[in-house]
């Protein structure tokens, strides 16, 4: 499949906007820092519509996510993009990486990936992906914390034939008894720090890791040279909440496994440093939460909790609202992936494997916490066999006009069928000012006959230059086993906006996926992650045929 040139018509004046209001955040909110590039769990969390944010104009200076996100899908700024038509073809036969790091990533957790200059080619030198290993009792000099750099090399890369990317860094970061990075990490906007939560046998450490290249190597990490460290749960560790930051205003929210949400002040241009006052807030007590996700125009956190409940906090007065979406004392009714926020809608999605009679898709008024609409995705947990189900991802079409999108994620199927399936669900309605989904679902396959592999959360990547105009709208996510028939590997799946499906050997399924670029650049358009089982290889495939 060639690639082509494309950017279709929705680059009007308005989108220009974007671009001006994202230069003065990166002026202003950032300075002194360059603005790059950071892509990490973050992204994926935050949604809009085109139209919403002509309503909202103010977020995309408050909330840098959305302007990179808008960046991507209506405008390009990048010069080589510009160009006449490419000729690569990215569905030629190519070589991916992987190498051998002593460890792999938690469930359902992260890579960070890191572009130097968005106005700019890719960079051979300066982008970079992160994986914080969830390891402990590191021995023999092996590294929990592993950056690389030279990362488009393969057949016809960037960065040359490889095979290999480049150690850029590999550090121990261990600090406490049993030390182990469960979470994923986040990345500064100048991509110089990167902040990350360290979880003991019994306590929690907020980290903020400023990086030298050449430091250390996987088989021998060193300790690193420049690293604050602030322990903020002392008597429970975190098993499941990443860090969430505020660019504007440098703060950070996060769990831990004690059900409180903790505010971090000074987090990249200070001194991390624990919020007083109101904070830390309980939601769940003794309870593990997920991450928080900020929604920045109504000054609310949002999280879920392994109890099934899902929680906002006022920012301002820590007042806490709560909708009961999974039923507690039924077999694993909890939200385990952080919530999805559409902050120019005022909703917010989670989802549970049980909420008394099946798994379930649930549309939330993030300002009063009620519930809107709920798509039921399989029996699930109700079964009475423990199926964790993450988050979904929205097609390109959502933020174009929610009445055309959906929503995608994977369930099981119904009555006593637990294998995986896929679901979407789409006629997004206006209904007393917000677009409230259709509860039956547009779209359900089965994926696989395997009652014993399970199924990833989804990532959605919008990608201008693979296939016919306007593109190709990406959904990325995993199975665990039986990929290609019983007994066999899991695998990492992309499916295309023609509905094909190319998959990829992954032991035991992917890690969370982060995607980077849609340049027209050999090997420079990717996916990054980590298999869930042994060998413990950090991977790189290319978006379009996963090769």
């Amino acid at each position: 499949m060639k690639l082509r040139h494309f950017y279709g018509a929705v680059a009007s004046c308005w989108a220009s906007l974007f671009l001006l209001v994202a230069s003065g955040w990166a002026q202003e909110a950032v300075n002194p820092f360059r603005i790059g590039l950071p892509q990490d769990w973050t992204q994926r969390h935050i949604i809009f519509s085109r139209d919403g944010l002509q309503s909202h104009p103010e977020l995309v200076g408050k909330e840098p996510r959305i302007a990179h996100s808008a960046m991507q899908r209506w405008r390009s700024t990048r010069p080589d993009f510009n160009a006449a038509g490419s000729t690569v073809n990215l569905a030629a036969p190519q070589r991916d990486w992987n190498v051998t790091m002593g460890g792999r990533l938690a469930a359902n957790m992260f890579p960070a990936k890191y572009s130097f200059d968005p106005a700019a080619a890719p960079d051979c030198t300066n982008d970079y992906v992160v994986f914080a290993l969830n390891v402990a009792g590191l021995t023999g000099g092996r590294a929990n914390f592993v950056g690389f750099n030279n990362l488009y090399v393969g057949a016809g890369g960037l960065c040359g034939a490889g095979p290999a990317p480049n150690t850029m860094f590999a550090y121990n970061t261990t600090t406490v008894g049993a030390g182990r990075i469960a979470t994923s990490p986040i990345l500064s906007a100048d991509g110089k720090k990167i902040a990350f939560v360290e979880t003991g046998a019994t306590s929690s450490v907020f980290h903020v890791l400023t990086w030298a290249s050449g430091a250390g190597t996987i088989a021998a990490s060193v300790v690193p040279a420049s690293m604050t460290s602030l322990t903020y749960a002392a008597a429970a560790p975190n098993t499941r909440s990443s860090p969430w930051v505020d660019y504007t205003t440098d703060t950070a929210y996060v769990g831990a496994d004690d059900g409180k949400i903790y505010k971090i002040t000074g987090v990249f241009k200070g001194t991390p440093a624990l919020a007083g006052g109101i904070w830390p807030i309980t939601v769940s007590a003794n309870i593990r939460v997920t991450a928080p996700v900020l929604d920045n125009r109504l000054g609310l956190v949002l999280v879920g909790s392994q109890n099934g409940t899902f929680y906002s906090i006022n920012t301002t007065s820590g007042v806490v609202k709560s909708l009961v979406v999974g039923r507690s004392g039924g077999t694993n009714p909890g939200i385990l992936a952080a919530p999805i926020v559409d902050v120019t809608n005022g909703t917010s999605f989670v989802v549970s494997s049980n909420d008394g009679t099946s798994g379930v898709l649930v549309e939330v008024d993030t300002a009063t916490m009620t519930e809107l609409a709920k798509g039921r995705v399989g029996i699930a947990s109700k079964s009475g066999t423990a199926i964790s189900l993450y988050e979904p991802a929205f097609s390109n079409d959502y933020y174009n006009d929610p009445t055309t999108g959906v929503v995608r994620l994977c369930g099981t199927g119904n009555v006593a069928d637990i294998s995986p399936w896929q679901y979407a669900f789409g006629g997004f309605t206006l209904v007393g000012g917000k677009f409230v989904m259709n509860t039956t679902p547009v779209f359900s396959a089965q994926l696989l006959t395997s009652t014993a592999a399970r199924c990833t959360g989804w990532t959605e990547f919008f990608n201008p230059n693979v296939g016919a105009a306007p593109g190709t709208d990406f959904f990325f996510f995993g199975l665990t086993a039986d990929c290609t028939g019983p007994g066999t590997s899991g695998c990492v799946v992309a499916r295309n906006s023609d509905l094909s499906v190319n998959t990829a050997d992954v032991t035991g399924g992917p890690s969370g996926i982060v995607v980077d670029n849609f340049s027209t650049a050999g090997q420079a358009s990717s996916i990054y992650l980590t298999g869930f089982r042994a060998p413990d290889l950090a991977l790189k495939f290319t978006q379009n045929g996963l090769n």
